[in-house]
């Protein structure tokens, strides 16, 4: 018996080992890529708004997360954790956070709009989600992970539409941006618990990306396009198609991939949440006057 045939079963297993984790990793893709293109197919189909494009995703995310990654739901807020349970500390946190989502969930009822009553009742129900994830981590632990994807995302905005606003000479109105920043941090960060973020980076990145998994970056690139084409239904950008998707995709890839490391260097939705939320209401309070 040689060296060489005393080394091949070992060579043998390894390769079907990484051929076995290849085909694992094929397959991955192809379900997060089928998840995307259905909910795309429904909202196209059903020419859904925004609102409520953003809705359809909360079964959809649920029976991706049970039945395809077969994992609880709570780890979709929070990894490595055994139960989904608050304390009366975490009670609080959750009913301090909902405040503004109810605030706003009267007034879309009051007004027959379901659609946004919908979206603000998820918000309230994303509270609690969140306070579960802050109450798995810390706030401070929160703030160090969001703190690269705000620095990104929340200049970005600002230097872009700031730029708008000089060549346009449009004034922006200090109060009523600052009061646009805090509400609509206080409304889409428990929202993102239910909503967008929790698919993208709870379920998706969490999908595709394993710890010790090589191609950190391809696959931070990867979900961060998908984020970017799922737009493309409730896209109002009034520009030729494949402007659009290139658009769509440049942006969201450079938004997405510092969410998707957030997500995983805390294991916990609260970091990426808060900096999605932070940098939409940053673009939303810039934006004023436009």
């Amino acid at each position: 018996m040689t060296l060489l045939d005393s080394l091949q079963p070992a060579t043998t297993t390894n390769t079907t080992r990484l051929q076995g984790r290849d085909s694992c990793r094929r397959r991955r893709l192809v379900e997060a890529v089928a998840f995307v293109a259905v909910w795309m197919t429904i909202g196209y189909l059903f020419r859904l708004s925004a609102n409520g494009y953003l809705l359809l995703g909360v079964p959809l995310t649920a029976v991706f997360q049970l039945a395809v990654r077969r994992r609880p739901l709570r780890e979709l807020f929070a990894g490595d954790t055994s139960r989904f349970a608050l304390s009366r500390r975490g009670v609080a946190m959750a009913m301090v956070l909902a405040v503004v989502p109810v605030f706003y969930a009267i007034q879309a009822a009051a007004a027959a709009d379901w659609t946004l009553f919908g979206w603000n009742m998820a918000a309230v129900a994303g509270a609690v989600a969140a306070a579960f994830s802050l109450r798995a981590g810390t706030v401070l632990g929160a703030l160090r992970s969001a703190a690269l994807p705000i620095a990104i995302g929340a200049s970005g905005f600002a230097i872009v539409f700031g730029i708008v606003h000089v060549v346009t000479g449009t004034p922006l109105p200090a109060l009523a941006a600052l009061g646009a920043l805090v509400k609509y941090t206080a409304l889409y960060f428990p929202a993102t618990f239910l909503l967008e973020e929790v698919a993208f980076r709870g379920a998706l990145d969490a999908h595709l990306h394993h710890s010790g998994d090589s191609r950190g970056w391809q696959s931070a690139v990867f979900v961060s396009a998908l984020w970017g084409l799922w737009h493309l239904p409730v896209s109002l950008v009034n520009l030729p198609l494949p402007l659009v998707v290139a658009e769509l995709v440049v942006v969201h890839v450079l938004l997405g991939v510092p969410l998707s490391f957030a997500w995983r260097s805390s294991r916990n939705l609260a970091g990426p949440a808060l900096a999605h939320a932070v940098n939409d209401a940053v673009r939303n309070a810039v934006m004023i006057g436009l």
